[in-house]
């Protein structure tokens, strides 16, 4: 600790309110090069903001790299400023919103008609043991991913020549589940007491898609955290959910964990997933499905982080007799 200002690895910040400037600049320049962006989420804890989060800021926060835990701390030290000056809107019950009940029979009814399929699920896993801001490559996980009646199961593809893929609770590391469809059908789902707050427009490669904060809440959350042998917990999360405004399909979904313990050996834990409109391949018709997924968790404590880079790839109908091999060219069914 430097007198009359706050110290993070090699960076020596000012003991005062951050400005939209300065944030900007440390994401540009600090984050991923001598400090972490789970420590400028703790430093502006300490500090607080100079500047109003209003939609096309955070969307220009987000260009420059920063996640959902980082986001999220923000907005929660604007209420804490619009509170303490009388800003905030007195809390009760919810109205309902049209758009999101369409959004919800959407995703209801889309999760009944998708078809049972298979893929395949690359995961490569990175790690920060120093604190630094950059991240070193430690493996590449392969899996089949089968979703049959609603359910998904996680199966290793192991190749001649490669290292061994284990199940994926026995692969050590950092882990995620529910990519897919359990974490879309859990945030829609009106016994989760989802509250959502519309929070712009944005567009999202060729669409036009309303934004949307969400929070839900520890009581109703059906969010499992878990780390090593410490036990499972339940964890409510807040993040932001975009939603195609001519289809009502999602298109992307970033989300962190809120309050988990002080005594968890995870203090910080946070997920992203894009979709987009594919063919599955055995039948003619277009479906929305994952493509990319994100997973970061950190002990900050123990300057441990690590982070997932999860991508879905060949698609296809789910038949009893169908194999994945790492090779597309190669599936085959099985005699």
């Amino acid at each position: 600790m430097i007198s009359g200002g706050v110290v993070f690895a090699q960076t020596q910040l000012p003991n005062q309110p951050v400005t939209l400037q300065d944030m900007n600049r440390l994401l540009r320049q600090s984050v991923g090069r001598n400090m972490t962006e789970a420590e400028l989420a703790l430093y502006i804890e300490r500090v607080g903001i100079a500047f109003d989060p209003a939609p096309d800021v955070v969307s220009r926060l987000r260009a420059n790299g920063a996640h959902q835990n980082l986001i999220n701390t923000i907005k929660r030290l604007d209420a804490k400023l619009k509170d303490a000056a009388g800003k905030v809107t007195p809390i009760g019950p919810q109205a309902k919103d049209p758009f999101i009940e369409e959004v919800r029979r959407a995703v209801r009814d889309y999760l009944d008609e998708l078809p049972d399929f298979i893929c395949q699920q690359v995961v490569e896993r990175y790690y920060d043991y120093e604190a630094r801001g950059a991240w070193d490559k430690a493996d590449t996980l392969t899996y089949e991913l089968t979703y049959n009646r609603k359910k998904e199961t996680y199966k290793p593809i192991n190749s001649v020549g490669r290292a061994v893929t284990k199940p994926l609770e026995e692969s050590g590391g950092a882990y995620s589940t529910g990519d897919f469809a359990s974490g879309l059908a859990a945030l829609f789902d009106e016994t989760t007491q989802t509250v959502f707050k519309s929070a712009g427009k944005e567009r999202l490669g060729n669409r036009q898609a309303l934004v949307y904060d969400f929070t839900v809440p520890q009581a109703s959350s059906k969010l499992q955290v878990k780390a090593d042998t410490a036990p499972v917990i339940i964890a409510g999360y807040s993040g932001t959910v975009w939603i195609d405004q001519e289809t009502k399909r999602v298109l992307r979904i970033d989300q962190a964990v809120d309050d988990l313990p002080k005594s968890y050996p995870i203090t910080n834990s946070e997920s992203s997933v894009d979709y987009d409109v594919l063919k599955l391949r055995g039948l003619d018709i277009d479906f929305l499905l994952p493509i990319r997924a994100e997973f970061i968790i950190a002990d900050r404590r123990m300057k441990h982080y690590f982070r997932n880079l999860i991508y879905f790839k060949f698609y296809r109908k789910f038949e009893t007799d169908i194999k994945i091999t790492s090779d597309p060219g190669q599936m085959q069914k099985e005699e």
